[in-house]
């Protein structure tokens, strides 16, 4: 189907008045007549009712398979006290439709319970005393183990810490069933997904919905079966574009197989090398120059020494794979950038497309050394809204770091929006409205952190749109309303004529992906 939409304010073509779009691209931008003209008889026309034509968004970091399971998964993102998260357990327990092997899920935060420490598998032990639990925590960088998940891996008080991981122990030495960093990983090779089609399912029901907030694709920062989920999905009809990161279990595989960063197609492509190079805020494991607060033995958790994360980055560049490299503290974005910059000095690597996530904290006088290091920074604004407490507690002193966007983009450093999804909301529209304001909760009545590191709106924009695309290296072909670039689409009220608070109810009333309506609600 060819279409012809107008009546509109044209995202990036302020003089157009129409879009002709033939088959799954844009053909054509300006006059309506041209387009008509340009259509003949083929083209349907759309009124758009004079609201605002942009490019359809894509979210540059999620989880976006662990998003989709959550709806299927115990989910604890709710549960604000420890009876909260009693009470959910049990209900997930009485209302589980499959003969469950393994209890899995998250969203567990610690932050906000009055007693964290009870928080413990006693607790999970009370309800699921015969099935094996393993949930994330609400930033994914700790995991709650019960008893029967011990018992399973064969970890006891004796079991050693790993290499860039923790267990939690009680003050007798036995393990409390919380792990943290690297340990988290260990009882992967344990536990046993829900059955296929089930969570296939779930995926194709969490597309549907993110139509409406104008995605119309994601990055996975997910293990290769998550991967293979996304394509039986599209292989059953679900519609969206995706750009797949793999994780450092799996470089051996794809070296093997002589597979490429960012080969692919527009609907599925391969991406980076995910590796992680330290925690999260949440978890107090974000690796900083300087201890945290009241607890001066803690700097957080660097994963790797500088020399083992340059060699894992160089074995990954002598194949023609990326790094795509997650980065919350200061000394960490540091490690990085360093890394990067060394192996930038090599000619055959230099031209290698590599990204840092998050970049939450930054030493201001690191930002000209990220700029020189090529590096494509891919950040998530929406966590702003639910990090300005633990900010104050743990970086009070350097909170002038905390998500310097303004001073980044200042910089010049290339750049690309996501949401970290499930650890935040995947709703774009609160992404924008956190990277202009910055507020607590995003509440225009709340504090706002570092407010002259806000952005405009229309740089908040590009983070989900061109940013976006270029963060797959797509960008000369999506990400604009050009000639040219595919026809991925939305239509918003004319935010031009609203005041920032649009945004927190924004919803997308058409979009379109491949030049194909999946919503239209004008």
């Amino acid at each position: 189907m060819n279409y012809i939409l107008h009546n509109a304010y044209i995202n990036g073509q302020p003089q157009a008045e129409a879009v002709l779009i033939v088959k799954n691209s844009i053909v054509h931008v300006g006059s309506l007549s041209n387009c008509r003209h340009l259509a003949g008889l083929a083209g349907e026309e759309i009124d758009l009712g004079g609201k605002c034509l942009m490019p359809a968004f894509t979210d540059a970091h999620s989880h976006f398979v662990e998003y989709s399971k959550s709806s299927i998964l115990v989910n604890l993102l709710n549960c604000n006290s420890i009876e909260d998260i009693a009470t959910e357990l049990q209900r997930y327990r009485a209302q589980l439709s499959w003969p469950a092997e393994w209890i899995l899920g998250g969203g567990w935060n610690r932050n906000t319970l009055s007693n964290p420490m009870t928080l413990n598998k006693t607790l999970v032990d009370k309800v699921f005393p015969d099935l094996p639990v393993a949930l994330f925590s609400r930033d994914y960088h700790a995991k709650l183990l019960n008893s029967k998940a011990l018992e399973i891996a064969g970890w006891d008080q004796h079991t050693p810490d790993p290499p860039g991981g923790r267990f939690e122990r009680m003050p007798d030495g036995s393990l409390s069933g919380v792990l943290f960093e690297t340990a988290t990983e260990m009882i992967d090779a344990y536990t046993k997904d829900p059955p296929n089609q089930v969570m296939v399912d779930s995926i194709k029901d969490r597309v549907q919905s993110i139509y409406e907030l104008g995605l119309i694709g994601f990055h996975s920062m997910e293990h290769q079966a998550s991967a293979q989920l996304l394509r039986q999905a599209q292989s059953q009809g679900s519609l969206f574009r995706t750009c797949w990161h793999f994780q450092a279990g799996e470089l051996d595989r794809m070296i093997a197989q002589e597979k490429k960063s960012y080969d692919g197609d527009e609907f599925f492509k391969i991406g980076g090398l995910k590796l992680f190079g330290d925690g999260s805020l949440g978890s107090r494991t974000a690796a900083m120059y300087d201890p945290y607060p009241g607890d001066v033995e803690n700097r957080g958790i660097l994963r790797y020494h500088d020399d083992e994360l340059y060699r894992l980055m160089e074995k990954a560049a002598r194949a023609g794979l990326a790094c795509t490299i997650h980065a919350i503290g200061d000394r960490c974005v540091r490690q990085i950038i360093d890394a990067t910059m060394r192996l930038r000095v090599e000619p055959a690597y230099k031209n290698l497309f590599h990204r840092i996530e998050h970049v939450q904290s930054i030493r201001l006088s690191d930002i000209p050394l990220l700029k020189s290091s090529g590096l494509f920074a891919s950040m998530q604004p929406v966590h702003i809204a639910n990090d300005i407490p633990m900010i104050h507690q743990s970086w009070g002193h350097i909170k002038e770091e905390a998500y310097a966007f303004r001073s980044m983009l200042d910089a010049g450093i290339p750049y690309a929006f996501g949401s970290d999804s499930p650890i935040e909301t995947i709703n774009p529209f609160l992404g924008i409205y956190s990277a202009i304001k910055r507020r607590h909760l995003n509440n225009p009545r709340l504090e706002a952190l570092n407010p002259n590191e806000g952005i405009s709106v229309e740089k908040a924009i590009d983070g989900y749109s061109i940013g976006a695309a270029a963060a797959s290296r797509s960008d000369m072909i999506r990400g604009r309303i050009q000639s040219g670039y595919l026809a991925d689409l939305i239509v918003l009220e004319d935010y031009r004529k609203l005041p920032a608070e649009y945004w927190l109810e924004a919803r997308s009333l058409f979009t379109m992906i491949d030049g194909e309506i999946v919503l239209n609600r004008l």
